[in-house]
């Protein structure tokens, strides 16, 4: 439900602050003029808008006001409050007079004033905007659309793994009940209430924790430099529908798997071709090329996630080599279903090779000045466009600024430090949202594993049973089920990784900060801790009990 709320809480932000955008087109059946002026102060962008309003004006949900009356923000009053009139103030002459309601802000801290009064450069509206209608936020909520899903893959997985618990004894009790006389669709009907009841419980107890960290998500994650009101950090209800849906559907349809063929090496051809075309592209002129590189890049994409049993395999058969009984027994397991073992951690591979181009991207945006630039050189856009060199200081910087302001209220004042601080504060967000997503599918995809752990020292608990018979320690068995568990989580992060960086050299991008380093092995470790907890059953699952007539083998 966390990794759905990214969509509404956009939504939300740009419903918010739609009045801000009114247009001369805007329909309506009133009349308002209207001038909004994008406005900044110590590098913060303000918003300035002047209206003049007539007895039919429409109203975006407060009173406007009147010649020589401001309606102003909280954070904008509090600014007006401990700042000089010469450097702010003057740029909105009149007295506040009203607040603008903070659900009508696209974040608690905007920084905007509406201004009675005629100015230049003013149009005339018949309504004021009730929906956004800008092009970049349709292309973010695709962007957020896309990363929502990535993050989604290990749960539907985990969901799956999770499934698979005891799916063994599960089906031989099912079947007994057959034999004396129960129908197919009334076994399928058992299994599905037996997961759906188990699905409705983890459902409710997850919307729990889901409205409790929803709030600490909208105060504490940011976008733009700005965090979101917490009434628009909300999942749709379907997710509440969708996760038991998925439990019982996995149920109902058969858990057991029949072997197949081991992994070759064909499917490394995929991403080598990838990778081998981004080379070409980036590094040669060969002719036509250029064109193919989109395709280069879905073959590198689906080659990371092809080649994953592949590599489990030659994991497996590296193991295989040590000396240790216990390494040999975990080597073993792995070779022999590598399809398995990379399905409980395939999820990490596509995530970690996206979280590691796009921190290799990010990174190049590190070394970039914010407020640290120096005060200079005002930009003023007024038809005369011209710059102002100020004494050095930021104060004469914004003082030149409000004598703009007044002179030529619909001018657009810059300086350099606003491109700079709102391209950090943007990729400094999208960073943080990288390493975010990255722990979580590193944790869940741990959760996965530990499911598919826990299932599989289930269903041989007659044969850990015979070994612990024949002299294996518990220490030993628990040395091989950290093993099975932990290598291909490794293994599959390591290739995530390595495939990320490979497709940065290949297309000639930035590496990542040693900051993106800790916090994948920060996540790793986690997932490796939540992985370990099939042990707690081992004990119990390899007891002598096991060996006696009547248990699974």
């Amino acid at each position: 439900m966390l990794c759905l709320t990214a969509q509404s809480a956009l939504q939300g932000r740009s419903d918010r602050s739609a009045w801000q955008y009114t247009r001369a087109d805007t329909p309506g059946t009133g009349s308002v003029r209207w001038l909004a002026v994008t406005d900044h102060f110590h590098g913060e962008q303000v918003l300035r808008i002047h209206v003049v309003a007539g007895p039919d004006s429409p109203s975006p949900g407060f009173p406007l006001p009147r010649a020589g009356e401001v309606v102003a923000s909280p954070a904008m009053q509090r600014l007006f409050a401990s700042t000089p009139d010469d450097q702010l103030d003057d740029r909105f002459p009149g007295e506040v007079t009203g607040t603008i309601p903070v659900d009508l802000l696209s974040h608690p801290e905007q920084l905007i004033a509406v201004v009675g009064g005629e100015v230049p450069g003013m149009f005339t509206a018949a309504g004021i905007a009730t929906s956004p209608d800008h092009a970049f936020f349709a292309f973010a909520r695709i962007i957020v659309g896309i990363a929502a899903l990535v993050l989604l893959v290990p749960v539907a997985v985990f969901v799956v793994m999770a499934s698979r618990i005891a799916a063994a004894q599960r089906e031989r009790r099912l079947a007994a009940l057959r034999l004396v006389g129960a129908t197919r669709s009334q076994t399928a009907a058992i299994a599905a209430v037996e997961s759906g009841i188990a699905a409705l419980a983890g459902t409710f107890a997850g919307w729990l924790a889901y409205e409790g960290l929803r709030r600490v998500l909208a105060s504490s994650v940011t976008y733009e430099g700005f965090p979101f009101h917490a009434a628009d950090v909300r999942a749709p209800l379907a997710a509440l529908v969708l996760v038991p849906l998925l439990a019982v559907l996995v149920s109902v349809f058969p858990l057991r798997r029949n072997a197949s063929k081991l992994p070759t090496a064909v499917r490394a051809l995929p991403l080598a071709v990838g990778i081998g075309g981004l080379f070409l592209v980036t590094y040669t002129s060969a002719a036509g090329f250029d064109e193919l590189a989109a395709l280069f890049v879905i073959s590198t994409v689906v080659g990371a996630l092809v080649v994953g049993p592949w590599v489990c395999l030659q994991v497996g058969r590296l193991l295989a080599r040590a000396r240790s009984a216990t390494t040999a027994l975990a080597a073993r397991r792995i070779e022999h279903d590598p399809k398995a073992s990379f399905r409980a951690a395939s999820a990490l591979v596509f995530a970690a090779f996206a979280a590691t181009y796009l921190s290799g991207l990010v990174s190049a945006y590190g070394d970039l000045p914010g407020t640290g630039i120096p005060p200079g050189v005002v930009t003023v856009f007024d038809g005369r466009d011209r710059e102002i060199v100020s004494d050095g200081t930021m104060a004469d910087e914004e003082r030149i600024r409000t004598r703009e302001a007044i002179a030529s209220p619909n001018a657009i004042i810059n300086t350099r430090r606003e491109f700079v601080l709102r391209e950090r504060r943007l990729w400094d967000d999208v960073e943080s949202a990288v390493h975010f997503a990255v722990t979580i599918v590193v944790v869940v995809a741990g959760c996965g594993v530990a499911a598919g752990a826990a299932g599989g020292v289930l269903e041989r608990r007659r044969s850990f049973a015979l070994l612990r018979a024949s002299g294996t320690t518990l220490g030993q068995l628990r040395r091989v089920v950290v093993l099975e568990t932990g290598v291909p989580l490794v293994a599959m992060t390591g290739l995530g990784v390595a495939l990320g960086v490979l497709t940065l050299v290949a297309t000639k991008g930035p590496l990542p900060t040693p900051g993106f380093a800790a916090v994948v092995a920060s996540g790793l470790a986690v997932a490796l801790l939540v992985a370990a907890t099939p042990l707690a059953v081992l004990e119990r699952a390899s007891g002598i009990d096991a060996i006696r007539p009547g248990t699974s083998a």
